[in-house]
């Protein structure tokens, strides 16, 4: 892998009006940098939503709506991962059917 991916780099979250400085490799760098924006956007909304103040209540409600966000599409991609294998295996079978006619 790139040594510079490899290398961690110093970078400060805003979560919540909070300020928390984190050391993370530099390739994710970026991806932790959304995930805040993410959080925040989340946070902001389910404040607005529903008129919760108190900031443990959205961040476990964040946590939740995310949580379930991710198990949702691994599902689909389990799913979809069985179908393709079904189908690799009946091109198989079609192949094999045909090297035997031939």
């Amino acid at each position: 892998m790139n040594e510079e991916v490899m290398q961690e780099v110093s970078i400060e979250l805003n979560l919540a009006n909070r300020k928390y400085p984190l050391k993370v490799k530099a390739g994710e760098a970026a991806s932790v940098q959304k995930a805040a924006e993410l959080i925040n956007f989340k946070l902001q909304e389910l404040e607005t939503k529903y008129g919760v103040k108190d900031i443990q209540d959205l961040f476990a409600m964040t946590a939740l709506q995310i949580t379930t966000q991710m198990i949702e599409i691994e599902s689909n991609v389990m799913g979809n991962q069985d179908d393709i294998q079904v189908r690799i295996k009946d091109m198989n079978s079609l192949i094999s059917q045909a090297l035997e006619e031939q």
